[in-house]
């Protein structure tokens, strides 16, 4: 065993990990089963071979045929240009179905492990602890927390009962997230799910021949939704207050979560209130107010690139995952990636730029980038201290390492690596193969600096997710559906979990000033006369704002 590895063992030995123990075996506790109507459904459609929004395509697109009966070297000015976009063209989709082979496997193994599990009323699933303190089922394929026709084929094995229309309010509002529509009130997406019963009635009673369900975010967990939903108005409008057991997971969802606990960090009213840690009659969508401030950008820039990309609109979908991955130590050149690609789902159509959307996504990326940088200001300060005390560590070849409220240590420790080659005979062939071995007392700075915020974010929203089941877990709230950000269980149950999951993220940042114990940890543990630098200064938000507002999670 490495010595690094044996001493970070010898001190967790010595900590209270009771919490963390506590939200595991809850998470193992809660029974599972298959969901039967989702199944024969994702069987038949893939089995049928027509394309289906959320599963990849069956088979291999064909490659287009060579265009010219004679030699390439043989091809005029004109025919050579066609041959270049032959060859993009054939590129493109020999590129396409290289993917979905991975995927194609993912979703087949999906399947077969759902119909070797189909006759199992309850079955569980063993949860891991990764080093920040995040939980994950050890399963590939068929688990909660994976894809979004995986999650739709598990159903808890236990029910709740819906006595009232009040204990299905969550049942509700989570059709209406799966369905996307989560950018109004709570009331409007209720209502929206009363309003589609007929809908859901129709996809229920045929699932291949009624489309619908296909128009939502997420299909898959649309689908199970319907059958749900669709039960349960059966019930109901029977009007013999007759209960309904239910066994869906309903979830919710934070908003922007990792900027939500940058922004609680530093007590941050602006970037508090663009992730809803105020209340609002409304949601607040970060997303589209750094679409918003883009624009303005643009407008003032006043080129023909900028006047290109206006004309083509500039949406929330362009800056999402550029928004999403700022906690993360998120880079202009992955902001630049994510935007291409989002222009070339924009872009169906004509556009000037004939389909090669590299420039206007290096030209919209430093808009967009800027962008945030004026929406979410101190969260890049946070950011910038966490990289800032992590260098002081590696700089003195210690790991950087904080304790949770759980008592967990979390320790980076990256080891530098040098590449090691190896020659050796193949078929005949001499053959050199190179690996990365580990050089054991010696850190990678790079890693250690760069992964220093994401892994800090990272612990915490784990903490908060460990301190909700130890507060749930107190109201007899059982079973269990968590993604790290998203937290779930039956519709009944969606209201106090909802209530205790923000009085944690609260509780987690009134008693702990997170930013001054690195700091106090740095002072303590690097070698005597080295400069730590103090912790930004705080803003005014109230983290008690977190309790009253709706849309926090939601």
């Amino acid at each position: 065993m490495r010595k690094h590895v044996k001493k970070y063992i010898d001190l967790l030995s010595k900590q209270d990990l009771s919490l963390e123990y506590e939200c595991v075996n809850a998470l193992q506790k809660t029974p599972w089963r298959i969901n039967e109507f989702v199944l024969e459904t994702i069987r038949a459609a893939w089995d049928g071979g027509e394309e289906w929004i959320g599963l990849p395509a069956k088979e291999n697109t064909p490659l287009p045929k060579y265009p010219f009966s004679k030699d390439p070297k043989y091809l005029n000015d004109e025919e050579q240009e066609e041959f270049k976009n032959f060859k993009g063209a054939r590129n493109a989709i020999y590129n396409s179905n290289a993917r979905n082979m991975s995927k194609r496997i993912q979703v087949e193994r999906t399947l077969q492990l759902a119909e070797q599990y189909l006759d199992i009323p309850n079955f569980y699933y063993v949860w891991q602890c990764d080093f920040r303190g995040r939980k994950y089922p050890v399963e590939s394929f068929l688990s909660p927390q994976n894809a979004d026709y995986s999650k739709a084929l598990l159903e808890f094995s236990r029910p709740a009962t819906i006595l009232h229309d009040g204990d299905a309010q969550w049942l509700a509002i989570h059709g209406a997230n799966v369905f996307g529509v989560d950018k109004v009130s709570l009331e409007d997406r209720e209502m929206w799910a009363y309003l589609n019963v007929e809908n859901a009635v129709a996809v229920y009673n045929d699932p291949l021949g009624c489309k619908w369900w296909q128009e939502a975010d997420k299909p898959w967990q649309a689908l199970a939704w319907c059958k749900e939903w669709a039960e349960y108005n059966e019930v109901r409008l029977r009007g013999f207050g007759e209960p309904y057991e239910t066994r869906l997971a309903c979830a919710s969802d934070g908003s922007c979560n990792g900027l939500q606990h940058l922004s609680a960090m530093l007590r941050d009213s602006e970037g508090g209130r663009a992730v809803n840690l105020t209340p609002n009659s409304d949601p607040q969508d970060i997303y589209a107010d750094v679409a918003s401030k883009t624009e303005d950008l643009l407008k003032a820039d006043g080129s023909e690139m900028a006047m290109h990309l206006l004309n083509i609109g500039i949406c929330r979908k362009l800056t999402k995952r550029s928004v999403m991955i700022v906690p993360y130590s998120g880079t202009r050149h992955a902001c630049r990636q994510y935007i291409q690609e989002a222009l070339a789902e924009k872009c169906t159509g004509n556009n000037p730029w004939e389909d090669n959307f590299f420039e206007p996504a290096l030209f919209l990326s430093g808009f967009v980038w800027e962008a945030i940088g004026q929406v979410i200001i101190s969260a890049f300060s946070a950011m910038d201290y966490i990289k800032s005390i992590a260098k002081l560590y590696v700089d003195n070849n210690l790991p950087f390492s904080w304790v949770l409220p759980t008592n967990l240590i979390v320790s980076q420790h990256y080891e530098n690596n040098k590449v090691k080659r190896v020659k050796t005979h193949l078929n005949g062939s001499l053959v050199a193969l190179s690996y990365r071995e580990a050089i054991e007392g010696f850190l990678d700075k790079r890693k250690t600096v760069s992964g220093a915020s994401p892994n800090f974010v990272h612990s915490y929203d784990a903490t908060a997710l460990t301190m909700t089941v130890h507060e749930c877990l107190k109201d007899g709230i059982i079973d269990y559906a968590m993604v790290h950000d998203s937290y779930g269980t039956h519709s009944p149950n969606m209201p106090q979990l909802n209530k205790r999951l923000r009085e944690a993220f609260v509780k987690m940042y009134e008693e702990n000033d997170v930013l001054q114990n690195i700091y106090d940890a740095a002072v303590t543990t690097l070698p005597q006369g080295t400069e730590v630098p103090a912790p930004p200064e705080r803003g005014t938000l109230n983290l008690q704002d977190v309790l009253k507002s709706d849309y926090f999670f939601a």
